[in-house]
């Protein structure tokens, strides 16, 4: 008897179940659980089941805790112009304009900052192997290296044999390394509140904007660079519409184009090295910046872990998923993961989350999971600047 009041006394044998089942009622973390139940009952080391058992749980493990940052930031540097594009996609954007458009396709040179993006229906593989070949490779040659996500369209068979084919390293960095792809993820914030303020009062054709948002992208000055893409690009600043004036009259073409043949020989090197430079000091102090707030986790083989959802679907759907096993360590913070059924996957350290294993509650892996990880029953090795990452 507590306080006047009568509690059931649970027996060991009985104990798990009754907080495993009152647990599962709202799935509340342990404080609220353990209010819940020391109401109505008691018993041996009552506390420390409910905390165990809130730990443990599977469906609670799935929602909760967010990524750590577990490795130092690798900065990627590319050397030249269109070297090195990063690609991602913005939407499914509600309600689609009246085109019928729903996403926006982004890309970004990491050199010159220069942002690339189309509005289209959707983000299949031949969309985005459309988008590559003529706002890519037919302005600005063949890269050397793509950067993107592991979405569908990103990594299907038939856009890897699009890369292979135009010679390009394909470089899928959610998982794998997920600071790898922030340069296009911040392009995609940039054009999102441009856009949105582009097209306040005539949203439904929003995507008549989008050159407009594009052209002030352009046209701004980097701050990690220190000049605007355009500079960069074409070593002079654009003129956009509201700044146009008509333009005096050229009283000597063949020395303004002599001119410009020397600015284009020297100016244009000059403003790219200065603009490197300047992108390189900015990285390593984001690199230092980010470095401080690294906690060194160091999962071992065999360790069981939960995986950060790459694609989340709806507003429902679990944030970690899992468990997987470590198979193997490999280099720059990554690891080779297994599910039960043998699928392997290569993840990047802050990506995953120390998995408690429960004696009395059985993990369930989706039939949806294992469809996802199907595609990498194969061991999935991306290719780096410096090699392979194993």
């Amino acid at each position: 008897q507590c306080k006047g009041n009568w509690k059931e006394v649970l027996l060991d044998e009985n104990i798990n179940e009754k907080v495993k089942s009152i647990h599962e009622e709202a799935h509340q973390g342990i404080e609220n659980t353990w209010r819940k139940i020391s109401e109505k009952y008691t018993g041996r080391d009552l506390f420390k089941t409910v905390k165990k058992t809130v730990k443990e749980c599977v469906v609670c493990q799935s929602y909760q805790g967010s990524r750590t940052r577990n490795n130092e930031m690798q900065p990627i540097y590319s050397h030249k112009p269109f070297g090195i594009i990063g690609l991602d996609a913005v939407g499914p954007i509600s309600p689609p304009s009246t085109n019928g458009n729903r996403y926006i396709l982004t890309g970004i040179d990491y050199f010159t900052r220069w942002p690339l993006a189309e509005a289209v229906e959707n983000i299949r593989s031949d969309t985005i192997i459309n988008f590559i070949v003529t706002h890519i490779v037919q302005n600005f040659g063949t890269p050397d290296q793509i950067i993107t996500d592991r979405g569908p369209g990103f990594i299907s068979e038939a856009a890897e044999n699009v890369h292979n084919f135009l010679g390009i390293k394909h470089t899928p960095a959610t998982s794998y390394r997920p600071q790898t792809n922030g340069m296009v993820e911040r392009l995609n914030q940039t054009l999102k509140n441009v856009l949105s303020r582009q097209c306040k009062k005539d949203k439904k054709n929003w995507d008549a904007y989008l050159w407009k948002t594009l052209l002030a992208i352009r046209t701004m000055r980097n701050r990690s660079t220190g000049y605007s893409p355009a500079e960069l690009l074409y070593g002079v600043k654009l003129t956009t519409p509201a700044l146009w004036s008509p333009p005096a009259e050229i009283s000597d073409l063949e020395l303004a184009i002599q001119e410009r043949i020397e600015s284009i020989n020297t100016n244009i090197p000059e403003l790219r090295e200065i603009g490197y430079q300047n992108s390189v000091k900015a990285k390593q102090n984001m690199k230092t910046a980010y470095d401080k707030k690294v906690k060194f986790v160091n999962f071992e083989i065999d360790q069981m872990v939960m995986k950060l959802v790459e694609h989340a679907t709806d507003k429902f759907q679990e944030v970690w998923e899992g468990p997987y096993r470590i198979l193997k360590k490999l280099n720059l913070g990554a690891y080779l993961i297994t599910d039960s059924e043998g699928n392997r996957d290569i993840v990047n350290g802050d990506s995953l989350k120390k998995y408690h294993h429960s004696t009395h509650m059985v993990p369930e892996v989706s039939s949806q999971l294992r469809s996802k990880l199907h595609r990498f029953k194969n061991t999935v090795r991306p290719i780096w600047e410096g090699g392979s990452v194993v």
